[in-house]
């Protein structure tokens, strides 16, 4: 279900602004523009399933993966590579990984939602 954003409207300057427009910094749209696992594109075909979680290709059934230190590491470090190279792919990879451990960044097993 999509729901609309609130129209934007400009501000006269003689006027104070509004407890909300304080919050958003007078921007009404700031806090409907939040991107999350459920409404956005997310490499590698990530998506969340019905146990919980994420899966590559939203696989239904899968095991719940877990990280050990190891994969902690591994994963962080493939999050920032992914980052600074401009590599998706990897960033994802790396969060699956950090997460879910080695079997969720393989797409045997879930990793819990990010």
């Amino acid at each position: 279900m999509c729901v609309p954003f609130p129209t934007e409207h400009l501000h006269d300057p003689s006027q104070p602004l509004s407890a909300a427009e304080l919050v958003s910094g007078g921007n009404d749209l700031a806090p409907h523009q939040g991107r999350n696992a459920f409404n956005s594109e997310r490499p590698l075909g990530v998506t969340p399933v019905p146990e919980g979680g994420v899966a590559i290709g939203g696989q239904p059934n899968l095991p719940e993966g877990h990280a050990n230190m190891g994969d902690k590491i591994v994963g962080k470090t493939q999050k920032v590579l992914g980052k600074y190279t401009h590599n998706p792919d990897l960033h994802e990879r790396g969060e699956l990984r950090e997460t879910g451990g080695k079997a969720a960044a393989e797409g045997r097993a879930r990793a819990a939602h990010d």
